[in-house]
């Protein structure tokens, strides 16, 4: 099973990650040099695709989510891989990456760059998502405060 290896390399890392076996997924709490927020891991067995996410620590009030969507909307355009996403039910942010692996093979090497990469990603906009859903500012003078 996909899962099982995804979990096998993440013990290899030696991150200690929760398992939520009613939902197959992996977690664990991480710290860049901007914030803290939750990674996860879990897998789609059936597609042979993994999904790794960063879920951002605040949570998007309605009234901020167009400007935020102004700021994500630059953050993808730029992106070659993944994507931010805002649930607007309950207004979670995520930067999301889903890899296809038919007729790949799930490596060590390959989990660790997409779970640097995907975790890097939410290091660098991080601080200016905070920007606009606790400071009040707009998407460009968040923008501003991530490109000094």
């Amino acid at each position: 099973m996909l899962f099982n290896k995804l979990s096998k390399i993440y013990k290899n890392i030696g991150w200690e990650m929760e398992l939520n076996s009613n939902e197959s997924f992996l977690s664990v709490s991480y710290a860049g040099s901007n914030a803290e927020w939750t990674f996860v891991a879990t897998t789609d067995e059936l597609n042979k695709i993994v999904v790794l996410f960063a879920r951002l620590p605040h949570i998007c009030p309605p009234e901020k989510y167009a400007e935020l969507s102004i700021f994500i909307d630059r953050a993808n355009f730029g992106m070659s891989h993944g994507a931010w996403v805002i649930d607007r039910r309950d207004g979670e942010v995520r930067f999301r990456l889903g890899v296809d692996l038919q007729g790949m093979e799930l490596t060590f090497e390959y989990v660790r760059s997409l779970t640097l990469y995907t975790n890097m990603t939410m290091d660098y906009y991080i601080s200016g998502m905070k920007a606009i859903i606790i400071e009040g500012k707009n998407a460009q003078e968040a923008f501003n405060l991530i490109h000094q």
